[in-house]
């Protein structure tokens, strides 16, 4: 099972019970667990997804109530779409999809993850405004620049970079 670590905020809107910790394995193989957070941009829901060994990352805006009844699915969609935009072939992201069948919810438990994902959100936030506001963003091109920032966590490498070599480490 992979775990989506979820802030308080975000937990309490999805009214999921989280995992106890010592439920929650550590994955050194594939794409491994993920960090959730609920930010609101221009009033909007938005959920923003960042991964916990590449801080790949993706939002999903203008989230609604039935977006977060199906949140596993809203989940691996948009994780499908920005890795085919990303231009990952169709076997990758079957992998990835196969990994990530069965998923949990937990606290989160890594600050410097937390961290990258708050500075994520201020980026998203400048992108969303650059691009005229969230009713006129196209949000696979903001995801795609976001992923090309470099990130002191990665050592000032990039998202899209450690992603590949995931992959590449994974083949």
């Amino acid at each position: 099972m992979r775990i989506i670590h979820c802030t308080r905020k975000l937990l309490k809107e999805l009214g999921v019970q989280p995992l106890e910790p010592d439920k929650i394995a550590l994955y050194t193989e594939g794409l491994g667990n993920w960090y959730a957070n609920l930010l609101r941009i221009e009033k909007r829901k938005c959920i923003i997804f960042t991964n916990e060994r590449t801080l790949y990352t993706f939002l999903i805006p203008k989230v609604l109530k039935t977006n977060l009844k199906n949140i596993e699915e809203e989940f691996l969609i948009s994780l499908s779409y920005n890795l085919q935009n990303e231009g990952f072939g169709l076997h990758v992201i079957n992998t990835v999809m196969q990994e990530y069948q069965e998923i949990g919810f937990a606290k989160t438990m890594n600050k410097s993850v937390l961290g990258s994902m708050t500075d994520l959100g201020y980026q998203y936030e400048a992108q969303i405004l650059r691009a005229g506001g969230i009713g006129n963003i196209k949000i696979l091109r903001i995801n795609h620049i976001i992923n090309r920032t470099p990130m002191s966590a990665l050592k000032y490498k990039y998202p899209i970079e450690a992603l590949r070599n995931v992959f590449e480490e994974s083949a």
